[in-house]
C-alpha cells in the first residue's frame, strides 16, 4: 500500500520532545498510521499533541473523557501522583511538537512546529513556526553534552545552521489560519477544528438524532440569551414601575371618587347650613309680620273703641240733655226749638268742615308729595318745575281750583310716564341680574374646581367626555378620554404661550384616545349625536419629530399620540421673535404678540380673550381669570342693585301719588274758610240764646235726669279701661316687635357672612329652598337635627378620605402628613400629573423596553437560532452531497432533519418574519398581529423560564434527526431509516453510518481534485467493529484519499495494522514512554 498520494499533502513525520511522558521521539508516518499501546502508554497523548500543534486544541484526550489534561501538565510530564516528584521536569522546561509534511504537487517538505516554555507549574506560553522546504531533520532542536541532552528554546532554535527570526514565530490564532492555509485548505480554522476533533473522540450512539445532534452538527451556542434576560429584567423593572404608577393611579382614583363624594357632601351640607340660616331669617320675617298683624289689629281695635268714645260721649250728651229737658217748662221748650235749630245749623257745618278738613288734609298729603317724594319729577319735567315750583300751592287760597286742577292733569301725566319708564329700567335690571348671577355662580363654581386643582373645561367638552367615558366602559373598554389640552404637561416658553393658545383655539379640547379604541369612540360620537366635540383620529396620525424652533418644540408632552397631533398642527408654525423674521416664514409664522403667517398671509390674532388651558400653570392663569371676571361680575351686579334701589324708590314714591283726580277738592281751602266763617257766626247767635234767665231752669232737670247722666259716665270709663288695655297690648307688641328685629338682623347678618363667605353656592341655597318651599308651602325646610346628621357624614367622608390618602403616602412613600381635605387639591394634582405625565412617560419606556426587548428577542436570539440553523442545514446540504457521491458498498446515505412539534411556535415565528421580510420590518411596521404578538410574548416567557438553558438555546434541539439509508435492490431503490434499525442491527452495522457522517462531515474541509493535507484521528478506533467492517472502513478512508492516524489497543492490530502502511507502537518503561515501528513485544 503506498504511502504518498499525489493529490494529498501528507504528514512523513512526528516529532515529540518533552511532551508529556515522551523524552524525545521521533516518529516515521508513512500514510496512515496506527498509535498502539497498552493503557497509559501515551496513545492519546500522541493526538492530543498533532491536534494541539494543527489547530490550538486543549481539550485534550475527549474520548478518554480525561478533563484533567492541559498543555501545562503535558510539558512538565504530570504523573498525577502525590509523591514530591509529581513531575517529571522541573524548572524551566522547553518542549516541542513537530510534523513533517510532503507536497507532491511542489515536491517540497514542510515542518509545522510548536515551541512551548514552562518556567513554573503555572505557567506556560507557545509559540508556532512554520517552516517550509525544511524537514524535521534540518532543524537543531537541542544539544548533547556529556550525555546530557540539552533542548534549545526558540531564540536558539537552528534551522539549518540558521537561527529563526522573532517574527518567524506566530501566536495561536494567526497560527491556526496560517496552518490551514499552508496545508492547502481554505475552510475556517475552528470549523476544522471541531470536525476533525468530533471524529476523533467518536463515541457510538443507539440513538441516531443524538449523535447527529452532538457529533456532526456544532454547538454553536447562542450567546444573546443573557442579553435578552437583561432586556427581560429591564422591561420587567419598567413594566413594574409602570403597574405601581397605576396601582397609584387606582388609589389617587379612589381619592379622587372619595374627595368627590366627600366635596359633594360637603356641598350638600353647606347648602343646607346656609338653607337653615336662610331659613332663620324667614322665620324671624314671619314672625316679625305676624308680630306687625297682631299690632294692626290691635291698633284696629283701638281705633274701634276710641270711634266708641264719641258715641259714648254723644248718650251722656243726649242724657244730659234729657235731664235738661225734663226740668223745663213750656217756655223753655219754645226757647228749646230756636236753640235747636241753631244746633243743626252748626251739626250741619260740622259735618262741611269735617269734610273739607279731610279734603284740605288730602291736598296738603299732595303738597307734602310734591314738596318731597316726588321732588325729582318736578325737577326732570321742566314745565312743571316752572309752574308748580313758581306759583302752585295747593293749600293756597289765592289759586284758583282750575288751574290746579289743569297743572294736576300734568303731574298724572308725567307720574304715568316716569311710572312706566322706572318699572322697565326696574325689571330689566332683575332680569340682567339674575342673569349676572347665575354667570357669578358659574364662576364660583369654576374657581372652587381650580381650588380643587380641576382644570376647566368647556361644559359641552366635560359632557362629552363623560359621555364616551361611560360608553367605553359600558363596551368593557378600559382607557382613559382626555383634552389635548390635559395632556400637554407643560409650555416651555411661556412668552409664546398665549400666541400658542390663541392658535390652537379650540382644537384643545379636542378629545385623545389610544388608537386602538378610536373607531370605538367615533362611533360613540355619531350614535350619541356628540356636535360640541371633536375626536383626533389617533389611528391614523402620522409619526414625525419635532421641528426645531416650531411652535410644536415648546411644548412637553409624554403622550405619543398628543405628541403626533402637536407635530401635525405646530410643526409648521416656526416661532419668531418680531414681524421682520415672521416676514420670513409666509408659510407659517408666529410671533409672541399674535401676529400669524400661514399660507403666505398675516394677520393679528385677539390674544386678549384666550382662556389657557395648557401646561400645568394653566389652573392658576384660568384662576386668575375667573377671579378676575368674578369680580366683575360682582361690580356689575352691585351697578344693578344700586339702579334697581333708585328704581324702586322712585316707584314707591310715584304709588303714593293718588292720580284719581276725582278723590280731590281743589278749592277746599277756601270752602273751609267760609265754613269756619259762618259757624263763628252761629255759635254767637247761640250763645246769646243761652244767656237767657229762663235758661236756668235747665239744671233742675239735670238733677232729675242725675241717674241717667250716671250710667252714661260707668259706660265711658269702662270704655277707657278696655282702651288701656289694648294700648297696654300695643307697647308689648311693640317691644316683641324691637326683639324681633333685632333676631332678624342678627340672622341676617349671620346669613350674609355666610354668603360672603362662599360665594359658590349662594345660587343653589335660594334656588334649593324656592324649591323646597313651594313644594311644602312652609318656610321650615330643613331641621337642625337633620343639618348635623348631614355635618356627622361630611366628617366620615373625610376619615375615610384620610385613611385612603394614607394607603397612598405608604404606596407611594411620601409625607404621610399630607392627609386631610385641606390635601385634595395635592391629591388632585398628583393624578392629573400622574394620570397625563408620569403614567405616560412610564407607558412609553415601557414601550421602548419592549420594542428594546423585542428587538433582543428578535434580532438576537430568534435571528442568531435562524441562523445556526441555517447554517447547520447548509452543513447537512453539504454532507448529504458528499454522502451521494461517497457510496459504502452498495449503500448511499442521506441526512434527514424534521421540525419538532413542541418547537412549532418557534417556526411560526420565524415563518411570519418571513413574510414580514425580517424582523426589522416586522418591528417598524407596527402590524396589529395578535397571534404572532401572543407567540412572541409566550416563546419568550418559556425561553426566560427554562431552567436549562441550552433547551431553548441549542438550536439542535429544535429538530429530530435520522439517517436514511439507501440501496438498491433488483432494480428497484429501497430506503429505510437507521433510526429504525437501531434495535435490529449489529454494532458495525450501527457505528458504520456515524464513521461514514464523520468522514462526510470532515470532507467538506479538504477541497476536491486540490493538493492538500487530509488527515482525520481516531481515537479508541472502530471499538465494536468486526474484522469485515474494519477492512471496510479502513479502504473507505484510503479510498477518499484519508490520511488517518489511528490509536487503538495491541488488539486491534490484527484488524487494522494489516490493511494500513504504518504501525507504532508505544510501550512504557519507567516512568517514560517509547516508540517502535511496527509491533511491540514486550
Amino acid at each position: 500500500m503506498s504511502s504518498m498520494n499525489n493529490s494529498r499533502k501528507s504528514a512523513t513525520r512526528l516529532l515529540l520532545i518533552n511532551w508529556s511522558r515522551f523524552q524525545y521521539e521521533n516518529i516515521s508516518l508513512d500514510g496512515s498510521t496506527l498509535f498502539t499501546g497498552v493503557n497509559g502508554s501515551g496513545k492519546s497523548t500522541v493526538l492530543d499533541a498533532m491536534t494541539y500543534l494543527l489547530t490550538g486544541n486543549t481539550q485534550f484526550n475527549t474520548a478518554a473523557k480525561d478533563r484533567d489534561r492541559n498543555v501545562k501538565a503535558y510539558v512538565r510530564g504530570d504523573t498525577k501522583s502525590n509523591e514530591s516528584n509529581r513531575f517529571l521536569r522541573e524548572g524551566d522546561v522547553v518542549s516541542y511538537i513537530a510534523m513533517e509534511f510532503f507536497s507532491p504537487d511542489e515536491n517540497a517538505y514542510m515542518v509545522i512546529g510548536v515551541e512551548i516554555e514552562s518556567s513554573s507549574e503555572n505557567d506556560a506560553s507557545s509559540s508556532w513556526f512554520i517552516l517550509r522546504d525544511t524537514k524535521i531533520e534540518n532543524i537543531q532542536f537541542c544539544e548533547t553534552k556529556e550525555g546530557i541532552r540539552s533542548i534549545y528554546p526558540k531564540n536558539r532554535l537552528l534551522v539549518k545552521n540558521k537561527k529563526l527570526n522573532r517574527t518567524d514565530f506566530l501566536g495561536r490564532d494567526k497560527a491556526k489560519d496560517q496552518i490551514i492555509r499552508s496545508l492547502g485548505m481554505r475552510c475556517d480554522a475552528a470549523m476544522y477544528k471541531k470536525k476533525l476533533l468530533k471524529m476523533m473522540a467518536f463515541n457510538p450512539e443507539n440513538n441516531i438524532d443524538q449523535f447527529i445532534s452532538e457529533c456532526v452538527l456544532d454547538a454553536n451556542p447562542i450567546e444573546s440569551l443573557n442579553q435578552l434576560r437583561e432586556q427581560k429584567e429591564l422591561f420587567e423593572k419598567v413594566r413594574n414601575m409602570y403597574e405601581n404608577l397605576l396601582e397609584s393611579k387606582v388609589i389617587l382614583e379612589d381619592i379622587e371618587r372619595l374627595s368627590s363624594d366627600y366635596e359633594k357632601k360637603q356641598h350638600n351640607y353647606m347648602v343646607k347650613d346656609m338653607i337653615l340660616d336662610l331659613q332663620r331669617v324667614k322665620l324671624c320675617e314671619e314672625d316679625l309680620k305676624k308680630m306687625n298683624l297682631n299690632i294692626i289689629q290691635y291698633k284696629q281695635e283701638l281705633k274701634e273703641l276710641n270711634s266708641k268714645i264719641s258715641s259714648v260721649e254723644n248718650e251722656r250728651k243726649l242724657a244730659e240733655e234729657r235731664y235738661n229737658a225734663a226740668i223745663n217748662n213750656t217756655d223753655f221748650q219754645n226757647f228749646t226749638k230756636s236753640l235747636e235749630n241753631l244746633n243743626r245749623q252748626l251739626e250741619e257745618l260740622d259735618r262741611e268742615i269735617c269734610s273739607q278738613e279731610k279734603d284740605v288734609e288730602k291736598l296738603r298729603q299732595l303738597q307734602s308729595l310734591i314738596d318731597s317724594d316726588l321732588e325729582w319729577l318736578i325737577s326732570d319735567e321742566e314745565e312743571l318745575k316752572s309752574e308748580i315750583g313758581t306759583f302752585c300751592n295747593y293749600l293756597s287760597e289765592n289759586v284758583a281750583g282750575s288751574k290746579k286742577s289743569e297743572l294736576f292733569i300734568k303731574l298724572v301725566d308725567a307720574q304715568k310716564n316716569a311710572f312706566n319708564i322706572y318699572s322697565k329700567i326696574k325689571y330689566k335690571n332683575e332680569v340682567e341680574r339674575e342673569d349676572l348671577k347665575e354667570k357669578l355662580n358659574e364662576q364660583e363654581q369654576i374657581i372652587k374646581k381650580l381650588d380643587a386643582n380641576i382644570l376647566h373645561l368647556p361644559p359641552s367638552v366635560r359632557k362629552a367626555k363623560d359621555i364616551i367615558q361611560t360608553e367605553l366602559l359600558e363596551q368593557g373598554i378600559k382607557t382613559e378620554v382626555r383634552t389635548f389640552a390635559e395632556l400637554v404637561a407643560e409650555i416651555e416658553d411661556e412668552g409664546f404661550r398665549v400666541a400658542v393658545e390663541t392658535f390652537l383655539g379650540r382644537k384643545r379640547y379636542n378629545l385623545i384616545v389610544d388608537a386602538k379604541y378610536c373607531k370605538n369612540v367615533i362611533e360613540i360620537v355619531h350614535n350619541s349625536k356628540l356636535y360640541d366635540v371633536n375626536v383626533v383620529v389617533t389611528d391614523k396620525l402620522p409619526e414625525s419629530d419635532v421641528v426645531k424652533g416650531s411652535a410644536a418644540e415648546v411644548l412637553r408632552i409624554p403622550n405619543v399620540f398628543a405628541r403626533r397631533y402637536a407635530n401635525y398642527l405646530l410643526n409648521g408654525i416656526h416661532l419668531c421673535e418680531n414681524i421682520d423674521e415672521l416676514h420670513e416664514y409666509p408659510l407659517g409664522g408666529l410671533t409672541k404678540d399674535g401676529m400669524l403667517a400661514k399660507s403666505y398671509a398675516i394677520s393679528c390674532l385677539d390674544i386678549k380673550k384666550t382662556e389657557m388651558c395648557l401646561g400645568s400653570d394653566a389652573i392658576k392663569y384660568q384662576k386668575k381669570k375667573a377671579e378676575s371676571i368674578r369680580n366683575e361680575l360682582k361690580e356689575q351686579i352691585d351697578n344693578c342693585v344700586l339702579v334697581e334701589n333708585d328704581c324702586k324708590f322712585r316707584i314707591e314714591s310715584l304709588e303714593k301719588f293718588d292720580t284719581n283726580i276725582e278723590n280731590y277738592r281743589f278749592d277746599a281751602p277756601s270752602l273751609l274758610s267760609n265754613s269756619k266763617l259762618r259757624k263763628a257766626e252761629i255759635e254767637l247767635a247761640k250763645r246769646e240764646y243761652e244767656q237767657n234767665p229762663d235758661f236756668a231752669r235747665i239744671l233742675i232737670e239735670q238733677e232729675k235726669s242725675k241717674q241717667l247722666k250716671d250710667e252714661a259716665n260707668k259706660k265711658y270709663d269702662k270704655l277707657q279701661q278696655d282702651i288701656g288695655r289694648l294700648e297696654g297690648s300695643i307697647n308689648q307688641c311693640n317691644a316683641d316687635e324691637a326683639r324681633l328685629t333685632e333676631e332678624l338682623s342678627k340672622a341676617a347678618e349671620l346669613y350674609d357672612e355666610k354668603k360672603k363667605n362662599n360665594p359658590e353656592i349662594v345660587f343653589d341655597a335660594e334656588a334649593e329652598y324656592g324649591r323646597a318651599f313651594k313644594s311644602r308651602g312652609t318656610i321650615k325646610v330643613v331641621t337642625e337635627n337633620y343639618v348635623k346628621n348631614l355635618a356627622t357624614d361630611v366628617d366620615k367622608a373625610a376619615k375615610v378620605l384620610e385613611d385612603k390618602q394614607l394607603d397612598y403616602c405608604k404606596i407611594a412613600e411620601t409625607d404621610n402628613s399630607k392627609r386631610g381635605v385641606a390635601y385634595i387639591p395635592f391629591y388632585r394634582a398628583e393624578l392629573s400629573n400622574l394620570s397625563n405625565v408620569k403614567l405616560e412617560e412610564a407607558k412609553n419606556k415601557m414601550h421602548d423596553q419592549e420594542k428594546n426587548l423585542q428587538s433582543a428577542f428578535m434580532h438576537d436570539f430568534i435571528g442568531e437560532i435562524n441562523e445556526a440553523i441555517r447554517l447547520a442545514k447548509d452543513e447537512i446540504g453539504a454532507i448529504n452531497r458528499e454522502l451521494k457521491q461517497i457510496p459504502f458498498g452498495q449503500d448511499t446515505y442521506q441526512f434527514k432533519m424534521k421540525e419538532k412539534a413542541d418547537r412549532a411556535i418557534f417556526f411560526r415565528i420565524s415563518s411570519k418574519l418571513s413574510e414580514y421580510a425580517g424582523a426589522d420590518f416586522y418591528l417598524a411596521s407596527g402590524a396589529d398581529d395578535e397571534e404572532m404578538e401572543h407567540d412572541i410574548k409566550q416563546f419568550m416567557d418559556t425561553i426566560l423560564d427554562e431552567e436549562d438553558e441550552l433547551e431553548y438555546t441549542d438550536y439542535r434541539r429544535y429538530f429530530t434527526y435520522d439517517m436514511e439509508i439507501a440501496r438498491t435492490i433488483d432494480n428497484k431503490l429501497v430506503t429505510s431509516d437507521l433510526s429504525k434499525k437501531q434495535g435490529s442491527a449489529s454494532n458495525g452495522e450501527k457505528q458504520t453510518p456515524y464513521f461514514i457522517i464523520l468522514a462526510a462531515s470532515l470532507m467538506q474541509c479538504y477541497p476536491k481534485n486540490k493538493c492538500c493535507a487530509r488527515l482525520a484521528f481516531i481515537d479508541e478506533a472502530f471499538a465494536a467493529l468486526s474484522r469485515e467492517r474494519i477492512e471496510q472502513m479502513v479502504k473507505y478512508f484510503e479510498e477518499h484519499d484519508f490520511q488517518v492516524i489511528y490509536a487503538a489497543p495491541p488488539e486491534k492490530i490484527a484488524s487494522i495494522g494489516q490493511f494500513i502502511t504504518t504501525t507504532v507502537s508505544l510501550y512504557p518503561k519507567g516512568n517514560y514512554s517509547y516508540a517502535i515501528e511496527g509491533q511491540y513485544v514486550g
